[in-house]
């Protein structure tokens, strides 16, 4: 018993720490509200035993959501914002999960815009979250409901002046990283993106 209120008192202060770093960090994030670049993607898959590396552009608007273009080697792409997530398949097969008719699809359409967005609430209503600091801060997102454990077992950030990379853990082994590069941070969303990322 000694030993668990020790523990519980040594990890209390972190909470309050890695909550205030995870502030600071989104605060950082969110100073510049577009974030355009190119966007690498490699995808682990652990029945096939191999990877695909997929190559395009992306689009960050810290109060509306995100843009994945991929081009090379299938055309594909991934809006989410806090209402809805869409994949364009090749074949131009649409996929859409839609918050507007399923609470649960807003819930989950909501979270992982929250990765991306400044929402630093929802990130810790729904994560068990870590911090570690170094040349790029490594915030580290563990699911608390074992339903959204069934997505993903672990979401990882790399952040410098922005968000760098981010690594997804799913479950069965398979993983997804996607690294961001040779970034600029335009003031506003054209009028296509705009569109794109409406609710």
């Amino acid at each position: 018993m000694r030993k668990f209120l020790l523990s519980l008192i040594l990890f209390l202060p972190l909470s309050g720490l890695w909550a205030d770093q995870l502030e600071e960090i989104y605060a950082r994030i969110s100073a510049h509200p577009v974030t355009k670049g190119e966007l690498t993607q490699e995808q682990y898959i652990k029945v096939a035993n191999r990877s695909l590396i997929s190559k395009g552009t992306f689009v960050m608007a810290a109060d509306r959501g995100v843009i994945f273009e991929i081009t090379d080697p299938f055309p594909s792409s991934m809006v989410v914002t806090e209402e809805k997530l869409v994949q364009t398949l090749p074949g131009d097969v649409v996929a859409v999960m839609d918050g507007n008719e399923n609470a649960m699809f807003k819930n989950i359409a909501k979270i992982i815009h929250s990765v991306f967005a400044n929402d630093v609430q929802v990130l810790k209503d729904n994560f068990q979250v870590s911090v570690t600091g170094g040349p790029k801060d490594v915030v580290t997102l563990v699911p608390k409901d074992p339903l959204l454990s069934l997505l993903f077992l672990k979401i990882t950030l790399a952040v410098g002046d922005s968000i760098d990379s981010v690594s997804v853990i799913e479950t069965g082994g398979n993983w997804v990283n996607y690294t961001f590069s040779n970034k600029t941070f335009p003031e506003k969303l054209t009028e296509d993106e705009r569109q794109r990322l409406a609710n």
